[in-house]
């Protein structure tokens, strides 16, 4: 009787034969084969090839891929001296990523990266090294956001004391130039924290926002001035949708019943009965791209701080065109640090209110554009100055699309509520964001960018395809 592991053995030799050597691999690991020497003597064969397309697959940036094959070859039980060369190599090219990433600042994606080093057991004491001044160094910038400066130094000088004398140079230097940075603001960071609450102490509104918002520039997420700036807020009126007069720099004045904001410096602005049309005749729109994601929809996302909406024209001059009963060039929406303010030029409503005058926006506005276009305004994520707008009225826009993203400084596609761009099947979150004049994108997974492996964050074209196990979408620049 023919027996049963011969079959299985005569079944993984035509496995390999015919290059199907992820399934040889499979049924030569299993219990059945690995005792026989025919078997084992397969799978040294075998081994030796997964390794030399690890190595091939590395040097392509297909890494995921790769390491997959060498775990593969490692189950087969192949001598870790026939491996540990590729993996001397690749320990060093990534700890040269990690190393660069710190030196441009880019501490979460460095830590990143050397944990996946640790995961696939790479690097040793100097990726361990490493992983603590990457570690220091994304603390740093956590505190300094939430305006806890002295913690942020301390760390960096942690971070500091622990730099290799090779191999550091650059990280060196940016780590004392950003101490310098840390150290001029703490003392302006205590001077205003000193004007803010004096401020709030005499309810002088105007130097409580001028004081936060000062704040807010050195630390973002300083939760005292975010704290006093609502209040601010909500002493004006600005709660609620409003008229806006301007740039937010309060001119001292008390405040009526109407809970009108009324500011210094006012600007001129467009309304029903004044100009019309004609500043944005010449207007040149902002950059566009539309994001087509696989299994979820395409969205428009708008880069400019100024968003004309209206009827799709042959100049181009509109950045949402809309194929409905809308006006040529029908309203312009223009975002102000965290507010956005809606200037009507012909016929608007706001949750209900007909507007004739630059109003700000709250969360959830309901937009009427003519008798029929509604648009939903949303600012989905606390933390972000990004906003979302949704067609609640089922009209399409040119190139038809599922949204509309007022992009400030990033843009979120994820699982989770708060996503500006919500992909439910998604693991995880791509962040899009600028640098400069630069799109850029930011990923705890590896991606491909037009076939080219990216770690951490990546520089994204106008017209691009991004892939990773997880998703999928192509930018295509409007």
């Amino acid at each position: 009787m023919f027996q049963a592991w011969r079959l299985q053995l005569r079944k993984a030799r035509l496995a390999v034969a015919d290059g199907r050597w992820d399934e040889a691999a499979e049924m030569l690991a299993a219990e059945p084969l690995r005792e026989f020497l025919p078997a084992k003597q397969l799978s040294q064969q075998l081994a030796g090839q997964l390794v030399e397309r690890a190595r091939q697959r590395i040097a392509s940036g297909q890494s995921t891929a790769g390491w997959r094959d060498l775990d593969r070859a490692a189950r087969l039980g192949i001598d870790e001296g026939q491996i540990g060369g590729l993996r001397h190599e690749e320990s060093t090219r990534r700890l040269e990523e990690a190393i660069k990433l710190l030196a441009r600042g880019d501490a979460p994606a460095a830590a990143q990266a050397l944990d996946r080093m640790e995961a696939r057991r790479l690097g040793g004491d100097e990726r361990r090294t490493w992983q603590m001044i990457a570690r220091h160094m994304t603390t740093v910038e956590l505190s300094a956001a939430k305006g806890d400066v002295a913690l942020a130094i301390r760390s960096l000088e942690q971070a500091e004391h622990l730099l290799p004398v090779e191999g550091s140079a650059d990280v060196r230097r940016h780590v004392q130039a950003r101490l310098t940075t840390l150290r001029d603001a703490s003392a302006c960071q205590h001077a205003l924290e000193g004007q803010l609450h004096a401020a709030l102490a005499s309810s002088n509104w105007t130097e409580v926002l001028a004081a936060a918002d000062g704040l807010l520039e050195l630390a973002p997420q300083h939760s005292a001035a975010r704290q006093a700036r609502h209040k601010a807020w909500q002493a004006v009126g600005m709660e609620v949708t409003m008229p806006y007069r301007g740039p937010l720099a309060l001119n001292g004045k008390r405040f009526g019943h109407a809970r009108r904001l009324e500011i210094a410096n006012p600007s001129p602005s467009p309304s029903l009965q004044g100009r019309g049309t004609n500043a944005v005749n010449d207007r040149q729109p902002g950059k566009r791209v539309v994001a087509w994601i696989d299994a979820v929809g395409g969205f428009l996302i708008c880069l400019g701080d100024e968003i004309v909406l209206g009827q799709p024209s042959p100049d181009g001059a509109v950045d949402v065109p809309i194929l409905g009963d809308v006006s040529r060039r029908h309203a312009i929406i223009r975002r102000d640090r965290e507010a956005y303010v809606l200037s009507p030029l012909h016929r608007t409503v706001v949750d209900g209110a007909l507007i004739t005058e630059p109003t700000v926006l709250r969360d959830k506005s309901i937009i009427k554009l003519g008798d029929a276009v509604q648009l939903r305004f949303r600012k989905p994520h606390a933390l972000s100055a990004t906003a979302v707008l949704e067609i609640v009225s089922h009209h399409r826009t040119e190139p038809a699309v599922d949204g509309i993203v007022l992009m400030s400084e990033s843009c979120i596609l994820g699982p989770n509520a708060h996503s500006h761009v919500q992909c439910l099947d998604w693991a995880s979150d791509l962040v899009l964001f600028r640098r400069g004049e630069e799109l850029m994108c930011r990923t705890h997974s590896p991606i491909e960018i037009d076939g080219q492996t990216c770690l951490g964050q990546a520089p994204l074209s106008g017209n691009c395809r991004v892939e990773c196990d997880e998703f999928a979408l192509t930018l295509e620049q409007v």
